[in-house]
Protein backbone atom coordinates (compact mmCIF):
# COMPACT_ATOMS: atom_id res chain seq x y z
CA UNK A 1 0.00 0.00 0.00
CA UNK A 2 1.30 3.63 -0.39
CA UNK A 3 0.41 6.94 1.00
CA UNK A 4 -0.86 9.82 -0.59
CA UNK A 5 0.22 13.62 0.66
CA UNK A 6 -3.69 14.17 1.53
CA UNK A 7 -3.79 11.28 3.75
CA UNK A 8 -5.63 8.96 1.17
CA UNK A 9 -5.06 5.34 0.74
CA UNK A 10 -5.04 3.35 -1.88
CA UNK A 11 -5.76 -0.04 -1.63
CA UNK A 12 -5.98 -3.25 -4.66
CA UNK A 13 -7.52 -2.43 -7.63
CA UNK A 14 -11.50 -1.41 -7.46
CA UNK A 15 -14.09 -3.50 -9.10
CA UNK A 16 -17.02 -1.86 -9.67
CA UNK A 17 -20.34 -4.25 -9.06
CA UNK A 18 -23.72 -3.42 -9.94
CA UNK A 19 -26.95 -5.09 -7.78
CA UNK A 20 -29.79 -4.09 -10.01
CA UNK A 21 -33.36 -5.52 -10.36
CA UNK A 22 -36.43 -4.72 -11.94
CA UNK A 23 -39.97 -4.70 -9.72
CA UNK A 24 -42.96 -4.58 -12.66
CA UNK A 25 -46.19 -3.86 -11.58
CA UNK A 26 -49.72 -3.28 -13.75
CA UNK A 27 -52.31 -0.52 -12.21
CA UNK A 28 -55.37 -0.65 -13.80
CA UNK A 29 -58.46 1.52 -13.38
CA UNK A 30 -62.04 0.62 -14.57
CA UNK A 31 -63.57 3.54 -12.09
CA UNK A 32 -61.63 7.49 -11.49
CA UNK A 33 -58.99 7.30 -9.13
CA UNK A 34 -55.40 8.95 -8.17
CA UNK A 35 -51.90 6.91 -9.23
CA UNK A 36 -49.11 6.88 -7.35
CA UNK A 37 -46.21 5.53 -8.34
CA UNK A 38 -44.04 2.87 -7.11
CA UNK A 39 -40.36 3.71 -5.60
CA UNK A 40 -37.80 4.91 -8.08
CA UNK A 41 -40.56 5.30 -10.86
CA UNK A 42 -40.20 8.48 -13.28
CA UNK A 43 -41.92 6.91 -16.90
CA UNK A 44 -44.23 4.52 -17.48
CA UNK A 45 -46.57 2.86 -20.16
CA UNK A 46 -50.07 4.18 -20.31
CA UNK A 47 -53.06 2.51 -22.09
CA UNK A 48 -56.31 4.44 -22.71
CA UNK A 49 -59.43 3.51 -23.96
CA UNK A 50 -61.83 5.38 -23.73
CA UNK A 51 -66.35 5.32 -23.63
CA UNK A 52 -67.51 3.25 -26.93
CA UNK A 53 -70.33 4.78 -28.64
CA UNK A 54 -74.22 3.81 -28.44
CA UNK A 55 -75.41 2.21 -31.37
CA UNK A 56 -78.51 3.91 -32.96
CA UNK A 57 -82.10 3.16 -32.52
CA UNK A 58 -84.32 2.34 -35.10
CA UNK A 59 -87.37 3.91 -35.47
CA UNK A 60 -91.07 1.96 -36.60
CA UNK A 61 -91.14 1.60 -40.59
CA UNK A 62 -87.44 2.77 -40.38
CA UNK A 63 -84.34 0.77 -42.10
CA UNK A 64 -81.43 -1.02 -39.16
CA UNK A 65 -79.34 1.57 -37.33
CA UNK A 66 -75.68 1.97 -37.80
CA UNK A 67 -73.29 0.55 -35.15
CA UNK A 68 -71.59 2.68 -32.36
CA UNK A 69 -67.60 3.81 -32.88
CA UNK A 70 -65.18 2.41 -30.28
CA UNK A 71 -63.59 4.29 -27.99
CA UNK A 72 -60.34 6.00 -28.97
CA UNK A 73 -57.64 3.49 -28.08
CA UNK A 74 -54.04 4.85 -27.46
CA UNK A 75 -50.79 3.25 -25.52
CA UNK A 76 -48.35 5.90 -24.64
CA UNK A 77 -44.82 4.53 -23.73
CA UNK A 78 -42.27 6.22 -21.56
CA UNK A 79 -44.78 8.78 -20.26
CA UNK A 80 -43.15 11.12 -17.34
CA UNK A 81 -44.60 10.68 -13.97
CA UNK A 82 -45.07 12.07 -11.15
CA UNK A 83 -44.51 10.27 -7.75
CA UNK A 84 -48.27 10.36 -7.09
CA UNK A 85 -51.88 12.17 -7.21
CA UNK A 86 -52.42 10.97 -10.82
CA UNK A 87 -55.54 11.88 -11.46
CA UNK A 88 -57.44 9.27 -13.57
CA UNK A 89 -60.83 9.83 -15.31
CA UNK A 90 -62.58 6.34 -16.95
CA UNK A 91 -64.52 7.39 -20.35
CA UNK A 92 -68.06 6.37 -19.97
CA UNK A 93 -69.93 4.69 -22.80
CA UNK A 94 -72.78 6.75 -25.13
CA UNK A 95 -76.48 5.93 -23.56
CA UNK A 96 -78.63 4.83 -26.57
CA UNK A 97 -80.03 6.31 -28.40
CA UNK A 98 -77.56 8.17 -29.93
CA UNK A 99 -75.07 9.17 -27.63
CA UNK A 100 -71.48 9.32 -27.82
CA UNK A 101 -68.82 7.49 -25.37
CA UNK A 102 -66.39 10.40 -23.11
CA UNK A 103 -63.39 10.57 -23.01
CA UNK A 104 -60.42 8.62 -20.51
CA UNK A 105 -57.69 10.89 -19.21
CA UNK A 106 -54.56 10.54 -17.31
CA UNK A 107 -53.24 13.40 -15.24
CA UNK A 108 -54.45 17.06 -14.76
CA UNK A 109 -51.71 19.84 -15.26
CA UNK A 110 -50.44 18.37 -18.47
CA UNK A 111 -53.33 15.61 -19.05
CA UNK A 112 -53.14 12.52 -21.81
CA UNK A 113 -56.62 11.47 -23.20
CA UNK A 114 -58.32 9.20 -25.35
CA UNK A 115 -61.81 10.48 -27.47
CA UNK A 116 -64.76 9.12 -26.83
CA UNK A 117 -66.13 6.73 -29.82
CA UNK A 118 -69.03 8.69 -31.70
CA UNK A 119 -72.70 7.22 -31.95
CA UNK A 120 -74.26 5.04 -34.29
CA UNK A 121 -77.48 7.37 -36.49
CA UNK A 122 -80.68 5.98 -38.04
CA UNK A 123 -83.24 8.73 -39.72
CA UNK A 124 -85.63 8.25 -42.66
CA UNK A 125 -83.08 7.30 -45.43
CA UNK A 126 -81.15 10.33 -47.46
CA UNK A 127 -82.10 12.70 -44.74
CA UNK A 128 -78.73 14.87 -45.11
CA UNK A 129 -78.18 14.17 -40.92
CA UNK A 130 -78.30 10.66 -41.24
CA UNK A 131 -74.42 10.43 -39.97
CA UNK A 132 -72.75 8.44 -37.56
CA UNK A 133 -70.87 10.62 -34.91
CA UNK A 134 -66.92 11.84 -35.26
CA UNK A 135 -64.95 10.63 -32.42
CA UNK A 136 -62.26 8.06 -31.47
CA UNK A 137 -63.67 5.47 -33.78
CA UNK A 138 -66.93 7.02 -35.69
CA UNK A 139 -70.36 5.87 -35.82
CA UNK A 140 -72.13 4.09 -38.55
CA UNK A 141 -74.24 6.14 -40.51
CA UNK A 142 -77.32 5.42 -42.85
CA UNK A 143 -76.74 8.17 -45.07
CA UNK A 144 -73.86 7.37 -48.21
CA UNK A 145 -71.74 9.69 -46.45
CA UNK A 146 -68.59 8.69 -43.73
CA UNK A 147 -68.02 10.42 -40.29
CA UNK A 148 -64.44 10.73 -39.42
CA UNK A 149 -62.45 8.75 -36.69
CA UNK A 150 -59.10 10.30 -34.76
CA UNK A 151 -60.88 13.04 -33.40
CA UNK A 152 -58.07 13.59 -31.36
CA UNK A 153 -55.82 13.97 -34.67
CA UNK A 154 -53.45 11.73 -32.51
CA UNK A 155 -50.18 10.21 -34.10
CA UNK A 156 -50.36 7.36 -34.89
CA UNK A 157 -54.14 7.07 -34.96
CA UNK A 158 -56.90 6.80 -31.84
CA UNK A 159 -59.45 5.08 -34.38
CA UNK A 160 -61.13 4.69 -37.60
CA UNK A 161 -64.06 5.99 -39.61
CA UNK A 162 -67.04 4.22 -39.23
CA UNK A 163 -69.48 2.78 -42.61
CA UNK A 164 -72.17 3.74 -44.65
CA UNK A 165 -75.59 1.67 -45.23
CA UNK A 166 -75.96 -0.68 -48.16
CA UNK A 167 -79.45 -1.59 -50.04
CA UNK A 168 -81.51 -3.89 -49.86
CA UNK A 169 -82.77 -7.28 -48.93
CA UNK A 170 -81.19 -6.19 -45.89
CA UNK A 171 -80.75 -2.94 -45.48
CA UNK A 172 -78.36 -2.39 -42.56
CA UNK A 173 -76.59 0.72 -41.60
CA UNK A 174 -73.11 0.95 -41.41
CA UNK A 175 -71.12 -0.60 -38.45
CA UNK A 176 -68.86 1.74 -36.32
CA UNK A 177 -65.26 2.25 -36.50
CA UNK A 178 -63.08 -0.03 -34.30
CA UNK A 179 -59.23 1.11 -33.14
CA UNK A 180 -58.18 -2.08 -35.48
CA UNK A 181 -60.10 -1.22 -38.49
CA UNK A 182 -62.99 0.70 -40.61
CA UNK A 183 -66.02 0.00 -39.79
CA UNK A 184 -67.71 -2.28 -43.20
CA UNK A 185 -70.84 -1.01 -45.07
CA UNK A 186 -74.17 -2.27 -44.89
CA UNK A 187 -75.53 -4.60 -45.08
CA UNK A 188 -72.76 -6.93 -43.93
CA UNK A 189 -74.84 -7.56 -41.00
CA UNK A 190 -73.98 -9.16 -38.16
CA UNK A 191 -69.91 -8.69 -39.11
CA UNK A 192 -69.60 -4.70 -40.27
CA UNK A 193 -68.13 -3.15 -36.96
CA UNK A 194 -64.49 -2.43 -37.53
CA UNK A 195 -62.18 -4.88 -35.40
CA UNK A 196 -60.47 -3.61 -32.08
CA UNK A 197 -57.00 -3.47 -31.08
CA UNK A 198 -55.31 -5.92 -28.84
CA UNK A 199 -52.96 -4.75 -25.76
CA UNK A 200 -50.82 -6.55 -22.96
CA UNK A 201 -50.45 -3.78 -21.07
CA UNK A 202 -53.27 -4.09 -18.82
CA UNK A 203 -52.58 -7.67 -17.96
CA UNK A 204 -51.00 -9.01 -14.89
CA UNK A 205 -47.35 -9.90 -15.65
CA UNK A 206 -48.38 -13.61 -14.91
CA UNK A 207 -50.55 -13.15 -17.12
CA UNK A 208 -49.40 -11.57 -20.49
CA UNK A 209 -52.69 -12.18 -22.77
CA UNK A 210 -54.00 -9.62 -25.07
CA UNK A 211 -57.14 -8.20 -24.42
CA UNK A 212 -58.88 -6.51 -27.38
CA UNK A 213 -59.98 -3.50 -26.60
CA UNK A 214 -62.25 -0.84 -28.86
CA UNK A 215 -63.88 -2.49 -31.53
CA UNK A 216 -66.94 -0.93 -33.61
CA UNK A 217 -70.46 -2.41 -33.05
CA UNK A 218 -72.18 -4.02 -35.76
CA UNK A 219 -75.06 -1.91 -37.42
CA UNK A 220 -79.15 -3.41 -37.11
CA UNK A 221 -80.94 -4.82 -39.92
CA UNK A 222 -84.03 -5.07 -42.20
CA UNK A 223 -86.22 -7.51 -40.98
CA UNK A 224 -84.95 -8.56 -38.06
CA UNK A 225 -86.73 -6.69 -35.22
CA UNK A 226 -85.13 -6.04 -31.84
CA UNK A 227 -82.55 -4.34 -29.70
CA UNK A 228 -78.76 -3.94 -30.14
CA UNK A 229 -76.58 -5.52 -27.61
CA UNK A 230 -74.21 -3.05 -25.30
CA UNK A 231 -70.71 -3.08 -25.94
CA UNK A 232 -69.00 -4.96 -23.07
CA UNK A 233 -67.65 -2.59 -19.59
CA UNK A 234 -64.23 -1.48 -19.40
CA UNK A 235 -63.82 -2.48 -23.16
CA UNK A 236 -64.43 0.75 -25.23
CA UNK A 237 -66.31 -1.06 -27.87
CA UNK A 238 -69.24 0.31 -29.38
CA UNK A 239 -72.79 -0.61 -28.64
CA UNK A 240 -74.81 -2.55 -31.93
CA UNK A 241 -77.16 -0.49 -33.73
CA UNK A 242 -81.11 -1.57 -33.51
CA UNK A 243 -82.81 -3.74 -36.54
CA UNK A 244 -85.92 -2.33 -37.60
CA UNK A 245 -89.22 -3.59 -37.37
CA UNK A 246 -92.42 -2.22 -39.00
CA UNK A 247 -94.88 -2.17 -35.93
CA UNK A 248 -92.86 -0.13 -33.41
CA UNK A 249 -89.42 1.19 -33.18
CA UNK A 250 -86.35 -0.43 -31.06
CA UNK A 251 -83.19 0.95 -28.87
CA UNK A 252 -79.48 0.65 -30.15
CA UNK A 253 -77.01 -0.88 -27.19
CA UNK A 254 -74.88 1.16 -24.79
CA UNK A 255 -71.41 1.83 -25.24
CA UNK A 256 -69.38 -0.12 -22.93
CA UNK A 257 -67.09 1.89 -20.56
CA UNK A 258 -63.45 2.84 -21.09
CA UNK A 259 -60.19 1.65 -18.86
CA UNK A 260 -56.55 3.21 -17.84
CA UNK A 261 -53.54 1.20 -17.54
CA UNK A 262 -50.36 2.05 -16.22
CA UNK A 263 -47.47 -0.54 -16.59
CA UNK A 264 -44.47 0.18 -13.85
CA UNK A 265 -40.97 -1.31 -14.73
CA UNK A 266 -39.05 0.74 -11.74
CA UNK A 267 -35.22 -0.04 -11.23
CA UNK A 268 -34.09 -0.89 -7.91
CA UNK A 269 -30.69 -1.50 -6.18
CA UNK A 270 -27.43 0.25 -6.66
CA UNK A 271 -23.88 -0.03 -6.32
CA UNK A 272 -21.28 -1.50 -5.05
CA UNK A 273 -17.38 -1.55 -5.12
CA UNK A 274 -14.91 -3.95 -4.23
CA UNK A 275 -11.61 -2.80 -2.56
CA UNK A 276 -13.11 -0.23 -0.57
CA UNK A 277 -12.72 -0.41 3.03
CA UNK A 278 -14.05 1.83 6.45
CA UNK A 279 -11.25 3.50 8.87
CA UNK A 280 -11.82 0.27 11.27
CA UNK A 281 -11.07 -2.03 8.72
CA UNK A 282 -7.75 -0.48 7.17
CA UNK A 283 -6.65 -0.10 11.18
CA UNK A 284 -7.38 -4.04 11.63
CA UNK A 285 -5.13 -4.78 8.23
CA UNK A 286 -2.30 -2.22 9.93
CA UNK A 287 -2.19 -3.25 12.93
CA UNK A 288 -2.11 -7.31 11.53
CA UNK A 289 1.35 -5.95 10.02
CA UNK A 290 -0.43 -6.91 6.65
CA UNK A 291 0.39 -3.21 5.59
CA UNK A 292 2.56 -0.96 5.88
Amino acid sequence: MSSLGNGGVIGVPITVVTTETTSEAVTSFTSPGTFTAQTNQITATVLLVAGGGSGGSAAANNAGAGGGGGGGFRIIENHPIPAAGVAVTIGAGGSAPNGNGTNSIFGSSVPIASTGGGSGRTLPQGAPADLGQPGGSAGGGTNPARSGGNAGGYSPPEGNVGGISGGGPLYGGGGGGGAGAVGGDGPAYPNNGGTGSPSTVGSPTASPSSTTYSAGGRSGRYPAPGNGPAGSANTGNGGAGASCTFGSGFTGGNGGSGIVSVKQTAQVGGTAASGVWSMKSLYQQVAAGNWS
